[in-house]
């Protein structure tokens, strides 16, 4: 309304025009939706015609009212269009290699990462980049009420053993390299020695891992540490931070979901069979090995079942069978996947139907007290002796779940060594600091995971304030070389001089993300350096 019989100015892209006898109809989209152009210009009826879609243009027209008939409710623009009185074409697209806004006929992955710049045009990609901003805007805000100062770490750094491969980046004198950070962790502890006691940043970390789908070579996290403080008083602060984060950015509230629940890492791999749980399907993995094996059995075999609410129901025999056929094509169980359907009538005979759990030297009467003790229902199905996340459940569902104790340490099966399982500064439970020299692989750390429907989206610890239990964990445990250990003095430095305790916590949050060969194909990188510049830097390809 404001703008009605308004001339206005609109620089934009072009949509594909439709032409009748009389008009052209041209929809121009930015960043805030889509508005259609009307022109009864003769003059500029075959310019528009041949305009070819994606292309940059300017308009100048007065806004109108649509008439009843022909408002579009479904766009935001939809009660007005724009009559054309002059018009300019800024810069025409030529051979473009698909159009981002036919969905149905999108490229394949490697093509659009390829173009990446015109698949960022599409209203979904331009759509999490507001909302990108929009939660860092927020967690800025939040942090720094909190009483965090933002502060900016090198990523220029030294090689030292963190845990991934670095990256190395060459200098022009003669054997000296930088390594690109893994993250900021060393910077950020020698600031809460340097009296920093909430900091936070936004924050590039490199690593040169082998490529999964969820992970990067460089990525972004959101990086806070602070001194004197407990893990659960982290844990709190995160909780606070996400539940604003979500009602600002999704306009969701999710305040009655916290305290966010806490497992152990034991028990997130016995119940679910994994670290990283999505809690979304409301079904663990029982042991039932007492049901069925004598309690003298040394096998080393073990039988477990998963009960999916009301899944004899809401799975067809079809979907069923595919189930069967994944669980039937595991080669290291002895048993093969069963999957029950239960009904009123087989409630109280199903164990006994079972060709897993009939032989049981234990059967009398384990129906019963099996059904009762897992709560199993008609129409529920139970699967028994199968690990594997089946069902697709509503992405609209937000299940945080904090998993803890992790071990501290984990031996490398082909040296032998014991490395970190997070990384080297992770300091261990009180309790479990006498085992450190007697036994090192049954001691905890205080690490804890953040995991959103099967998705780790962050992790932190209490870090070793020590020097001393820092020094030996480098030197007596991990086994460090003289040369490793020496790379770190700068931290067991800060630790001597009165570093508080403190803890703290990344969060991982890509325009341009790389393919799954590490490769940006939007600027085809990594790329071939000339003989003249590796020369400069003293490289030689062998």
């Amino acid at each position: 309304q404001l703008f009605l019989q308004g001339l206005i100015r609109v620089e934009t892209y072009a949509q594909a025009t439709m032409i009748s006898s009389e008009l052209i109809f041209l929809p121009i989209r930015d960043s805030f939706g889509t508005t259609q152009l009307v022109c009864t210009s003769s003059k500029l009826k075959e310019e528009l015609s041949q305009l070819s879609t994606e292309s940059v243009i300017c308009i100048e027209g007065v806004v109108v009212k649509r008439s009843k008939e022909t408002i579009n409710m479904q766009i935001s623009t939809g009660e007005i269009e724009v009559e054309i009185d002059k018009f300019y074409c800024l810069n025409r697209a030529n051979n473009l290699p698909f159009f981002p806004l036919d969905s149905r006929k999108l490229p394949n992955e490697e093509v659009r990462l390829r173009h990446r710049y015109i698949d960022l045009r599409r209203d979904f990609l331009q759509n999490n980049l507001r909302k990108r901003s929009l939660a860092s805007w927020t967690i800025r805000n939040f942090l720094v009420n909190e009483g965090f100062v933002e502060v900016e770490t090198p990523i220029l750094f030294k090689s030292t053993s963190e845990g991934a491969r670095e990256f190395i980046v060459p200098t022009r004198t003669k054997g000296s390299f930088y390594a690109l950070t893994q993250s900021p962790q060393q910077y950020k502890q020698l600031l809460m020695a340097g009296g920093i006691d909430k900091y936070f940043q936004m924050a590039k970390c490199f690593r040169d891992e082998d490529l999964r789908t969820d992970r990067q070579p460089e990525f972004t996290q959101i990086d806070l540490e602070m001194s004197f403080v407990k893990a659960n008083e982290i844990r709190s602060l995160i909780e606070k931070m996400l539940i604003k984060v979500w009602e600002k950015v999704l306009g969701v509230d999710l305040k009655n979901k916290i305290p966010f629940p806490r497992i152990t890492f034991k028990e997130a791999i016995s119940k679910f069979g994994s670290d990283k749980p999505d809690t979304r399907y409301s079904m663990e993995i029982k042991d039932i090995s007492s049901f069925v094996f004598d309690p003298l059995d040394q096998s080393g075999y073990c039988a477990e079942c998963l009960v999916v609410k009301n899944g004899a129901i809401l799975l067809s025999n079809s979907e069923i069978k595919s189930l069967k056929s994944l669980g039937d094509a595991s080669e290291d169980l002895k048993f093969k996947c069963e999957f029950h359907k239960m009904s009123a009538d087989k409630l109280n005979s199903w164990f006994s139907d079972s060709p897993l759990l009939k032989h049981s030297p234990n059967l009398f009467n384990k129906d019963n007290s099996l059904t009762k003790e897992f709560d199993i229902e008609a129409e529920d199905l139970v699967i028994v002796h199968k690990r594997k996340q089946l069902f697709t459940i509503s992405p609209l569902d937000y299940n945080f779940l904090w998993v803890e104790s992790f071990p501290l340490f984990t031996r490398d099966n082909e040296t032998g060594r014991l490395s970190s399982t997070h990384h080297p500064f992770t300091a261990p439970i009180p309790e479990d600091v006498k085992l450190l020299f007697k036994d090192p692989e049954q001691v905890k750390g205080q690490h804890y995971d953040l995991v959103l429907n099967g998705i780790e989206i962050g992790g932190g610890s209490i870090r070793i304030h020590s020097a001393k239990l820092q020094s030996m964990i480098f030197n007596e445990i991990l086994k460090l070389s003289d040369e490793e250990a020496k790379r770190f003095n700068h931290l067991i430095k800060a630790l001597e001089h009165g570093c508080p305790p403190h803890g703290g916590i990344a969060l991982d949050v890509m325009a341009f993300p790389k393919a799954a060969s590490g490769s940006d194909l939007t600027v085809s990188c990594p790329s071939e350096i000339s003989e003249e510049r590796m020369k400069e830097y003293g490289i030689q390809i062998i």
